[in-house]
């Protein structure tokens, strides 16, 4: 993988929202950071299909 500039966010979730999660990332052959750099991308993409 390319090197990145990557830096750390700390977010507070649940026990059960942790679990679901790391099952999404798991379901997915992703590590959860990459699972929710991947739902960001889309976001932005969505957003930006707004204007």
């Amino acid at each position: 993988m390319a090197e990145r500039n990557l830096e750390n966010m700390t977010i507070t979730l649940t026990k059960e929202e942790k679990k679901a999660l790391k099952q999404a990332a798991l379901d997915n052959d992703m590590s959860a950071s990459e699972l929710v750099r991947k739902w960001i991308a889309e976001y932005w993409k969505k957003q930006e299909a707004k204007k």
